[in-house]
This record gives structure tokens, sequence and C-alpha cells, in this order.
């Protein structure tokens, strides 16, 4: 099956996607091509795939910044005046909203997404995390089936069959773990139909930031695993605008957030010194190779 869907056109490629379970194992190719600094953030996240769901475990920073990057999102979307008026003030807001979602992990943004009635692909190189994912989705949340599809694709494999697909493109807690983050960028953009938005949270390249989200949350508190931040895979909203607006696309909200970690809480603060939440709209269409 996977062999003869490899033949099938991108747009028909795309169609087949929204059918769960299918591509549920990493192509040998795709492994191969990875760097070794990529496969070894990649096994650092699948080491703690079990326990993703585990809102009282080591992802539970993770769980807890789903009530401020929700809204974040949310209200983002609704901002560029793409929902419809009837949905606006409905549990289903998103109703009829394509969205991709670059590097999902186990899916805790993914599922909230869904929830809010937006067709969600989350696209991930772990394959123990879409595992996990996909068995949460089936077990815990099943009336979500018709609305997620989990891949274990890279987002340039996945931007060439889903080019301008799709209303909002969502790069959350990812950029932090990526060298090539220019290259990441495009691809999410070039995913991106012109007037959507890309979403982006992440640390910034501070001192508080790394006293905060490396030094003390991994090896003072234990709060996030060690090792899951380095210092110099973060970077400025600053420079995040620079790249972006090579790409046509124009920063419109930047907000900074802390984490109390007394309260396993997130808050927006007046300064992004710590960390940032980032959307950005793609003004126009423009060619890609």
């Amino acid at each position: 099956m996977m062999r003869n869907a490899l033949l099938v056109s991108g747009k028909l490629r795309h169609l087949l996607s929204c059918s769960i379970g299918r591509n549920s194992t990493r192509s040998s190719s795709t492994a191969k091509s990875l760097d070794a600094g990529t496969q070894k953030e990649v096994r650092h996240h699948e080491n703690h795939a079990s326990e993703w769901w585990n809102q009282n475990g080591t992802m539970g920073a993770l769980h807890a910044l789903n009530e401020i990057r929700v809204p974040f999102i949310r209200d983002g979307i609704v901002s560029r005046g793409t929902v419809k008026p009837g949905y606006v003030n409905t549990t289903k807001v998103l109703l009829g909203q394509n969205i991709l979602e670059v590097g999902c992990g186990g899916g805790l943004l993914t599922e909230h997404l869904a929830r809010l009635g937006a067709q969600v692909a989350g696209i991930d190189l772990g394959e123990k995390l879409i595992e996990a994912a996909r068995e949460h989705l089936k077990c815990s949340s099943p009336e979500l089936a018709s609305n997620v599809v989990y891949k274990i694709e890279p987002v340039d494999q996945h931007a060439k069959a889903n080019c301008e697909c799709y209303d909002a493109v969502i790069v959350s807690e990812v950029l932090e773990h990526v060298k090539d983050k220019v290259s990441l960028l495009e691809a999410s953009v070039r995913s991106l139909k012109p007037g959507g938005s890309i979403f982006i949270t992440t640390l910034n390249k501070t001192i508080p930031s790394w006293f905060g989200g490396v030094l003390l949350s991994e090896y003072v508190l234990n709060l996030v695993p060690r090792g899951t931040h380095h210092w110099d895979k973060m970077i400025s909203p600053l420079d995040v605008q620079r790249i972006l607006d090579t790409m046509n696309c124009q920063t419109v909200l930047v907000n900074g957030s802390t984490y109390d970690f007394w309260s396993n809480t997130w808050r927006w603060i007046n300064n992004n010194q710590m960390c940032y939440a980032l959307q950005a709209v793609k003004q126009a269409q423009r060619e890609y190779n």
C-alpha cells in the first residue's frame, strides 16, 4: 500500500492522508536523511513518548502551556476574518479551518485545536511520538478521529504535497530543537495559504531564558528532562521576524510569556525575555521551486 501511495499525485496523496493510521512507520530513506543532531533530538523526545499525556509527569509544563497557546492561536485566526461569524462565539470556532502542526509530538496541542472544530494534520519525525498520539486519539478521543491525521514526515516533504494548503501552520515548542530554522520555516510557509497565519512559540535566546528555562528547570527543579534545551538552538523573536520577512510573512503580534513552576501555570508578560508567542501572516503568493 505504501509503495503504491508513493506513485499517486500530490493532490490525491493529501486526500489519502485523511485516513488515520496510514504511513504508520517512518521510511528508511527519511530516517537516513536526518543529520546526527536531528536524530539525537528525535531520540531524546521519543524516550518520553510513554509519559507524554501524563499531566503530572515531565510533560506537565507542556500540558499547562495549552491554557495560553490555544487561545492565542484561536484568537489569532479569528482576527484574520476567515472564521464565519456564526462560529466565533461557539465551541466550534475553528470549524472549516485546515491547520498543520509541525512537530506535534504526542498530540497535546493537536487534539485541543481539533476540539475547536479544525481539521488538523500533525507531523513529527518521532515514530514513537506519533504512535503515542494515535493511541491517545483512538482510546481517549475517538470523537476527534475525523478531525485529526498524524504522519511521520519531515515538513519539507509534507510541503511538497501540500503547497499552500493550510489556513494556519503551528510551530510550537519546536524551533528551540532545530538547527536549520530557515529550512523548517520556509517549508512551513510554503504549505500556508496566502493570507494564512503561522504561529510560533519558543524560548528567547537570553540569559534569563537560559537560567530559568534550562539551568533551573532542567538541572535544579527537574521540571523538564535534562538535555531538552540548548543555548545554541534558541532564537530571538527579532531573528524569527527577519527570517519570516524574507518569506513574505508579516509579523502581526509578539507576546511575551513566562512559566510559574510553583503553580504549573503560564501567563503573558510585558516582555519576551523568557519565552514568546509570535503570529505572522503570509502576505502574497510567491513561486517556489
